[in-house]
């Protein structure tokens, strides 16, 4: 069965749902396209459902020789590299240390406030019409630090943010204990982001986002997305397992994996992965955690979720499809145990996802310069559930034709060229 449509969005997580919803309010027909059985399957699933509207500062490479040194003796338990990738990934973590530049974090910081700005009014409008405004809570994100030193380094930091409009508490020891009293570590302070919104349930949110994709009557579709060809009229088609997809256009939202379709049509981008690793503990009986914390000094964070309290780790760099590292879990679980009184480990196995990130720590959104019809939605690194609302709507307006709500300049692809 061949199936036509006016735009074939590839991948279905929550960038690939986000997006493919704010195409259909502009009033094009969409099919959704995707390898697994159903949307948020793959990068959007372990997260840490936070929707984070302050978080337009970029995470950069560090810069100065000492926190260099100490990064590449890969003892750390935020950050922690296999070695077997170094070499793949040195020439993108070169471009990334460059990006990291003063200047260049401005540059970052100023494309990223209008996407951030944009994040919670975005998803709000899509979650009031999927039914889904119930999910969002207003817990904010508490950041509890056992060292004075760094305590004081980042409050310092959030405070010279409040003219963009974060919104911060920095709590004393007291008030960390009122707001989560179960908590085993003693802290020095903490900083708690109030603005930020959590998800019990990531999952649920791309389920719910899905059935309004359908209900509006979109398309799914199972297919490998590298089975992407061109007509020589300049559709595009997609082999599914019952046929194929035409569409006039393609909207490339494959997350990490968008560089296995760009390089068979000599599309270069210098896409690279944060890996990152999630697992769901019980709490001990009479325990409670009530907020999304993370352990800043530690270098992970906890958050209550339907599947349990998920804890998180920090960054891997790694080749995207290597096997699973045991390395960050094991130096952060027994800190993580002396922080909270977690119980049993209820995953058998830990779940790891690929954050997909650019050398500017800015996503590529809009039209390729090389192929007309094929657009880019991807690269969100650490923020991909944040921006995905926002981003999906900057892009549908571009295809309409309609005048963008920012300038979609800085997140051109061209500027790899």
């Amino acid at each position: 069965m061949n199936e036509k449509t006016e735009i074939a969005v590839l991948g279905a997580g929550i960038i690939g749902l986000c997006n493919a919803l704010q195409l259909q309010r502009e009033g094009f027909q969409v099919t959704l396209i995707d390898r697994a059985i159903a949307p948020g399957l793959e990068t959007s699933f372990g997260n840490a459902g936070l929707i984070q509207p302050d978080g337009f500062l970029p995470i950069l490479f560090p810069r100065d020789v000492r926190s260099i040194l100490e990064y590449a003796s890969n003892r750390r338990r935020d950050c922690v590299y296999q070695t077997s990738a170094l070499w793949q990934l040195a020439p993108t973590l070169v471009r990334y240390w460059h990006k990291s530049s003063p200047a260049s974090a401005r540059r970052t910081m100023a494309a990223n406030i209008p996407l951030f700005a944009a994040s919670v009014d975005a998803h709000m409008e899509l979650a009031e019409l999927a039914g889904a405004s119930e999910q969002f809570s207003p817990k904010g994100w508490t950041r509890v630090f056992t060292n004075e030193v760094s305590f004081r380094v980042y409050a310092a930091k959030i405070s010279g943010l409040k003219s963009h409009g974060v919104s911060a508490d920095i709590l004393s020891p007291a008030e960390i204990s009122r707001l989560e009293p179960d908590l085993l570590a003693k802290p020095v302070g903490a900083v708690r982001l109030i603005d930020q919104l959590s998800l019990s349930s990531p999952l649920k949110l791309s389920e719910a986002y899905f059935r309004l994709f359908l209900k509006n009557g979109g398309q799914f579709a199972r297919a490998d997305a590298t089975s992407l060809t061109v007509h020589p009229d300049g559709n595009y088609s997609v082999r599914t397992e019952n046929g194929s997809v035409t569409a006039d256009k393609i909207v490339v939202c494959l997350g990490p994996w968008a560089d296995d379709l760009l390089r068979r049509f000599g599309i270069k981008i210098p896409l690279f992965v944060k890996r990152g690793y999630a697992v769901h503990f019980n709490a001990q009986p009479g325990a409670q955690l009530h907020h999304s914390t993370s352990d800043a000094d530690g270098g992970y964070s906890i958050t209550p979720m339907e599947e349990g309290i998920r804890l998180n780790t920090g960054v891997e760099f790694a080749s995207r499809d290597a096997p699973a590292s045991d390395v960050q879990l094991a130096r952060v679980i027994p800190l993580a145990r002396k922080f909270f009184p977690l119980g049993e480990q209820i995953d058998v196995n830990p779940w790891v996802g690929s954050r997909p990130c650019l050398p500017d720590m800015l996503p590529v959104i809009g039209e390729s310069a090389h192929r007309r019809g094929l657009w880019f939605a991807f690269g969100h690194a650490h923020h991909g559930l944040t921006l995905a609302a926002a981003s999906g709507r900057l892009l549908a307006q571009m295809v309409k034709g309609l005048r963008p709500f920012t300038d979609p300049t800085p997140y051109s692809a061209e500027r790899f060229a």
